[in-house]
């Protein structure tokens, strides 16, 4: 007798994996992943533990629960980088498991729907990429999940513990991400009269009645952390929180504003590589769609939120991660064995790395500032082998759904493979930040207009640094900081100034300068 793993169990198990070889492949890349882990880092060497602070300034850009987390994992084991970067990823591994849970919701009668759908998410290329990564949207997939199904749940029974799942997922993730979780949920809330199937769900009056039972719960639990937040941060951190992260963003966003139709170009990468063929996209066809209550619920799910924020004038491709699980869910209900031949569509993001990996490897690709990029033949090597197997698998694995599965994991390997060394060379910023670990009982200044935390938590500071935004303001900080530490992406007058270091960061090089002892 021959036991088999649970396809929902292999899945989570796959995704898992691969998190934790992103993870150690990859160094903690800015501005992101730096800047919230050093956040969490100023929270845990003493900062306000209900409102954030980032180089020694409110932080009112994202709600503390990751921060939380991460300070916890460490009041645990000690501080980790490692412990502390997968602790969004758990919420990956999460999501997989409650996107099978949905299925199960969903189709009761398709018993390997679930399954499926869980290995579809686990091994689609962008879940993969932000879902490893230190970011907040994993956390939100999460609770927009146990939204759904508390949803899902509440429209056919209406009882009373639904409506506060419901408000309990959806205050997760407030603290997960801030009021940007009532985008994935109301309209698919607000619309249940177009998906739900009327003769066996809830009458519409009741379930409006626990629709706002629902919302006093999240706003109790909100209350908890967001009231005493408030009082202590003062007018400063409640309009951040309450204006510009919230209705600023929708508005007028004051980062990556993009046109409306932006989401609409990007999608294929979205799909890549599940729904790279005609016999996957048949899943999707409107009449197919249109022909049962949870196809309906899922793509008002899906399509209410692409809609959203495409009139939201920010735009970033992990947006709309929380909405890859009900793609998922709906590509799972193909069954079709399509042609090989449509596989190497699939294969073409794989096949480029195949010709870029000679490339570097021969010094050929590089920069003004960085002319050589060559790295190490081993790498190199890595990363075709991880192709050529890729190849291998998508003609000779005679399963569409086995088949597919190995494309983006594959191929992201391969590709952390070539960029490990050129991460580790030009985005690492715990080179930087031991430098100033050594100096800080000085002073340090960072010359930029915008400081992001990129080597607070990398080199463990204990102090924030000067921000000094014009060059001209240089000398009078350094005149106040004999011995000082002073980092600059520009050339600065050396006069008075002597060079410890330069490194490559983020596309330039940095310069460390220290100020002398005896200030002239």
């Amino acid at each position: 007798m021959t036991y088999r793993l649970p396809v929902a169990l292999l899945a989570c198990v796959i995704f898992a994996a691969l998190c934790v070889a992103f993870v150690l492949l990859r160094p903690l890349l800015p501005l992101d992943e730096t800047r919230y882990l050093t956040v969490a880092w100023e929270m845990w060497i003493g900062g306000s533990k209900l409102v954030p602070h980032l180089n020694g300034d409110l932080y009112g850009h994202k709600p503390p629960f990751l921060f939380w987390l991460v300070n916890i994992v460490w009041a645990i084991g000690g501080v980790s980088e490692l412990a502390a970067r997968l602790v969004a990823p758990s919420f990956g591994v999460f999501s997989v498991a409650l996107t099978a849970l949905l299925a199960r919701q969903l189709w009761p009668e398709q018993t390997d729907r679930g399954g499926r759908a869980a290995l579809i998410l686990a091994t689609t290329g962008v879940f993969l990429l932000f879902g490893s990564a230190t970011m907040f949207d994993a956390m939100l997939t999460a609770s927009v999940l146990l939204a759904m199904i508390a949803l899902w749940h509440l429209v056919h029974d209406g009882r009373a513990r639904w409506a506060v799942l419901l408000g309990a997922a959806v205050a997760l993730g407030v603290y997960a991400k801030g009021p940007v979780v009532l985008v994935h949920v109301v309209p698919t809330a607000l619309l249940a009269p177009v998906w739900r199937d009327r003769t066996t769900s809830l009458p519409l009056a009741r379930y409006l009645l626990r629709l706002g039972q629902a919302l006093l719960v999240a706003l109790g639990l909100v209350a908890l952390w967001l009231v005493p937040a408030l009082l202590l941060g003062g007018a400063e951190y409640r309009e951040e929180v309450l204006w510009r992260q919230s209705a600023g963003r929708v508005v007028q966003a004051f980062a990556h504003q993009r046109p409306w139709w932006w989401f609409l170009a990007v999608l294929p990468i979205y799909l890549w590589p599940w729904a790279w063929s005609p016999a996957a996209l048949a899943a999707l066809s409107p009449r197919a769609l249109a022909r049962e209550e949870g196809s309906r619920f899922l793509v008002v799910w899906a399509l209410s939120a692409l809609v959203a924020f495409s009139f939201i004038s920010g735009k970033q491709t992990h947006y709309l991660l929380p909405e890859l699980p009900s793609v998922a869910l709906l590509l799972a209900a193909s069954t079709r064995e399509g042609s090989r031949g449509w596989r190497v569509f699939a294969f073409l993001p794989a096949l480029l790395l195949f010709v870029l990996g000679p490339a570097l490897a021969l010094g050929v690709i590089g920069t003004a500032d960085l002319p050589d990029l060559s790295m190490p033949l081993v790498p190199v090597l890595a990363a075709m082998a991880l192709v050529a197997l890729l190849a291998g698998a998508l003609w000779r694995v005679p399963g569409q759904v086995a088949a597919t599965a190995f494309v983006a994991p594959l191929t992201l390997l391969a590709f952390h493979a070539l960029a490990a060394t050129i991460l580790a060379l030009t985005h690492d910023p715990s080179r930087i930040g031991r430098i100033l670990a050594a100096h800080q009982d000085a002073g340090l200044a960072i010359q930029e207009a915008g400081y992001h935390g990129q080597f607070g938590f990398a080199g463990r500071l204990s102090v924030p640094l000067n921000v000094v935004p014009r060059p001209e303001d240089v000398a009078a900080w350094a005149a106040a900081h004999p011995g000082g530490i002073i980092v600059s992406e520009h050339p600065l007058d050396a006069q008075g100034y002597s060079v410890i270091a330069r490194q490559p960061f983020r596309g330039g090089v940095y310069t460390i300068y220290q100020v002398a002892k005896e200030a002239s």
